[in-house]
């Protein structure tokens, strides 16, 4: 039985809409503020209200979880039948045209829909019992600094657990030949320069949701995989690697694109039966989003541990996603001397921290390329490395489990993060391999 209108009401509002005259060609959508202001007038949560960089006239739409599959799919035929008409050529308030495709995804029974919508169209659908809550897409960003002229050991310092640890960094990185064998991370990022000697062949294409260029165009996901499974520069050295593109050259992208890219992963890792055996880095980060951090809550409960970097704004954490999703690892960065890094969040939705500051990896100008970047982008590599390496090492399956492990080690060592202040932990990354 239906709880506020039954199906047939709801289709006919929509097939109102497809039979209704579309704003003329060329002229936008309606007003993203008024929009946001009439969905909370009738009940429809717009949980991202106050973001500041929102996607002009995209929106991700959340069902609730007792809503069918049938009545999901039936409504999503009907949106996607009713933007055939209506956004053609329309433009968003942005400029760009809107899209007359939805993007819908499922992830471990939490389900929704991405579209391009004018306010009319947005009413409609908040109109319905089954939507839980609908969030003005938002822009993200990649998690990283400028180039340094010079690496320091990142690799050497997890292997190392005293509290002198940035003496015994000068040593070399201790590791078991294990290196994360049988052990599959996928890289959401700007993709992977496939080619690179570093990745020796374990590096593939997985999904492009940016754009028709599959390869890396601005490098910071080739360095993150690098830090995650390169054989110089990688914790996990027999790890495979997957590219999934959700950002551009510029290491711009949206939060549709993301979670468009992790619904890509739930079904890739389900497919292969790689529960308990993936590791997904997401380095990256831009306004709280319950969606995002609803779309990092189905990833774990797949059984893919997700580790994210904690941001570079030097604020609280749970203040940006995915940082704050609660399943996530969560990484903030330090110095060679321990101390966190200045640009590092902190706060209690950080989970451990890494070496984030000077970390060489590989570059995308050659196959043989190298480039040293600073950020939390970096420090979370380090611990998505960590994880392949303690899961295939350990045989360690659940997320949870995962961190519970690197905590255990972590506070094993004895050192502590330099400047955190009480709210954060002072955890630093150790894979129990050194001295």
């Amino acid at each position: 039985m239906f709880s506020r209108f039954s199906l047939p009401l709801v289709i006919t509002s929509l097939f109102a809409l497809i039979l209704a005259t579309p704003t003329p060609h060329g002229e936008v959508g309606g007003s993203r503020g008024g929009l946001r202001k009439a969905l909370q007038g009738i009940g429809v949560p717009v949980n991202n209200v106050d973001a500041t960089d929102i996607v002009a006239n995209r929106y991700i739409v959340v069902y609730n979880d007792n809503c069918t599959d049938e009545r999901v799919e039936y409504h999503q035929s009907m949106i996607a039948t009713a933007l055939k008409k209506r956004n053609i050529g329309k433009r968003a308030l942005d400029g760009r045209m809107m899209s007359q495709h939805i993007s819908p995804f499922a992830i471990q029974g939490w389900r929704g829909t991405i579209l391009d919508a004018d306010d009319a169209m947005m009413l409609s659908i908040a109109d319905m019992s089954d939507v839980a809550y609908i969030e003005a897409d938002t822009q993200v960003k990649v998690n990283t600094l400028v180039s340094q002229p010079a690496a320091t050991p990142g690799l050497r310092r997890l292997s190392h657990a005293g509290a002198d640890g940035p003496a015994a960094a000068g040593q070399g990185y201790i590791f078991d030949n294990s290196s994360g064998l049988g052990i599959t991370a996928y890289i959401v990022d700007t993709g992977i320069r496939i080619s690179h000697e570093e990745y020796g062949g374990r590096a593939i294409w997985g999904a492009n949701f940016v754009n028709s260029i599959d390869t890396d165009e601005n490098g910071h996901g080739s360095h993150v995989a690098g830090t995650v499974g390169g054989a110089t520069y990688g914790v996990a050295k027999q790890v495979q690697l997957v590219a999934v593109k959700s950002l551009d050259a510029n290491g711009a992208g949206t939060n549709s694109g993301v979670i468009s890219a992790l619904n890509f992963v739930e079904t890739n890792a389900t497919a292969r039966g790689l529960a308990g055996k993936a590791v997904m880095n997401m380095s990256i980060g831009g306004s709280k989003s319950a969606a995002l951090n609803a779309a990092v809550a189905g990833l774990t409960r797949a059984g893919v541990t997700v580790v994210v970097a904690a941001g570079n704004e030097g604020q609280d954490a749970n203040n940006v996603s995915p940082a704050s999703a609660p399943s996530a690892i969560t990484v903030g960065a330090v110095d060679a001397n321990d101390a966190i890094a200045s640009f590092s969040n902190f706060g209690t939705s950080v989970d451990i921290f890494a070496t984030g500051v000077k970390v060489q990896s590989v570059g995308i100008k050659s196959d043989t390329a190298s480039t040293v970047l600073s950020g939390t982008s970096m420090a979370s590599p380090h611990v998505a490395g960590l994880a392949a390496y303690l899961m295939a090492f350990e045989n360690i399956t659940n997320p949870a489990d995962v961190l519970a492990r690197m905590q255990q080690l972590a506070q094993s060592t004895g050192a502590a993060v330099v400047g955190a202040n009480s709210q954060t932990t002072t955890l630093i990354a150790y894979n129990g391999d050194g001295f």
